[in-house]
């Protein structure tokens, strides 16, 4: 493939620096993840990773094909996302909270890959995250090109910071002691999962 339609490495290297930044930071899908693996160790959360990362995709695609200008242009739709996404992050709260942190759990009580799924297309701070990548990294000249570079550099690096949360979970549910201590954490874990969302879906406009 010719020079010219390669994004060049400087601007790439900007990329990884934003999509570290994005996505490897604190915010509901991480304490999610780490939430998981404290309930559940790391393997069984993988499918709930796994769903994530394949929501953010989907609705990243999406983007690239102009999701989110029609979505600004009907502002109610960004209110309805931000209730379905704040209803939907108590749930998998919820559900985490309810389940034992030892001893054995069913499969069904396990968030899996479509509970994983749904956590970034009802979340507006997604789209807004991604257009950002999008206007700032992807260039008319080479539109499909660098649309791809951003996505594989979401799916790998982010996949390999947002498995980084899981195993943070799933050390601590084998190293840090006593039930007690682990039902505190993930307890926490839960409060932070509701407040960051609650702060992130604030600062995006309707």
């Amino acid at each position: 493939m010719p020079s010219d339609l390669l994004m060049p490495i400087a601007q790439f290297g900007l990329l990884a620096l934003f999509v570290s930044a994005m996505v490897g930071s604190p915010g509901p899908a991480n304490m999610a993840l780490m939430a998981n693996g404290i309930s559940f160790g790391a393997r069984p959360a993988v499918p709930f990773m796994l769903g994530q990362m394949s929501g953010f995709q989907v609705i990243y695609w999406l983007n690239v094909a102009g999701l989110f200008a029609l979505l600004k242009s009907a502002p109610e739709v960004f209110e309805v996302l931000r209730l379905l996404c704040l209803g939907y992050i108590l749930y998998l709260a919820w559900v985490i909270v309810r389940s034992p942190v030892r001893g054995g759990v069913k499969a069904d009580r396990i968030p899996g890959y479509g509970r994983g799924f749904w956590v970034h297309p009802l979340n507006p701070k997604a789209y807004a995250m991604q257009i950002a990548g999008i206007s700032q990294f992807v260039s008319a000249e080479r539109y499909f090109a660098d649309a791809l570079v951003l996505s594989l550099t979401f799916f790998c690096l982010g996949g390999f910071l947002n498995g980084l949360w899981l195993l943070a979970g799933s050390w601590l549910r084998s190293n840090a002691g006593g039930t007690r201590l682990l039902n505190a954490l993930r307890i926490a874990l839960a409060g932070l999962m509701v407040g960051s969302t609650i702060l992130s879906l604030q600062m995006i406009p309707g």
